[in-house]
């Protein structure tokens, strides 16, 4: 019996981090006195691949978190890939919800992939990636469930595949996001 309690306790434990999305930034910046709030990196696609990044193909690790600097609001992803890959200055971000409905983000500025640019935390630090600042209406994204995503590269666009487990991820991301502004 105190096996299964164990057990039971373990597995709470788990899976009451499994959506921690948080804030991990509410501060006045001392020097330009702009509020900046940030929240944490929550993954949104994940590549299971065996092989990895020496499977020959490419990888597609997605975070995506939300930022504001004073009154310019951010939507952010790190993208850990294998590739050097890059984005135009406005390039399209699409994203796609379960009733096919789009919404659009676009690219800040020039953006080319660097080693451990698309990392969150110590994953792929030694991989190239992407962190990309996107502007557009956050706010559409609220009470969505986001399917699928598309990045337009400077090569073309590469569609992604949300996990399902992380449909909501980006929805409740940004309320924790929106409770913190207000």
């Amino acid at each position: 019996m105190k096996r299964k309690s164990l057990i039971m306790l373990a597995l709470i434990v788990l899976t009451s981090g499994a959506f921690a999305q948080k804030i991990k930034t509410n501060e006045v910046d001392k020097f330009t006195k702009k509020k900046v709030i940030e929240t944490s990196f929550e993954k949104i696609v994940s590549d299971n691949s065996v092989l990895g990044s020496t499977g020959g193909r490419l990888m597609k690790n997605i975070w995506i978190a939300f930022r504001q600097v004073g009154d310019n609001e951010y939507l952010r992803l790190k993208w850990c890939t294998n590739n050097v890959i890059a984005l135009s200055e406005n390039a399209d971000v699409i994203f796609l919800d379960n009733e096919g409905n789009t919404y659009t983000f676009k690219n800040t500025g020039f953006t080319v992939a660097g080693q451990g640019e698309g990392t969150v935390g110590m994953y792929g630090s030694a991989l190239y990636g992407l962190n990309i600042y996107l502007t557009g209406d956050c706010s559409v994204l609220e009470n969505k469930n986001i399917t699928d995503m598309r990045i337009n590269t400077t090569e073309g666009y590469i569609d992604f595949k949300i996990d399902k487990k992380s449909f909501e991820v980006i929805s409740m991301t940004y309320q924790v996001f929106k409770a913190a502004k207000n």
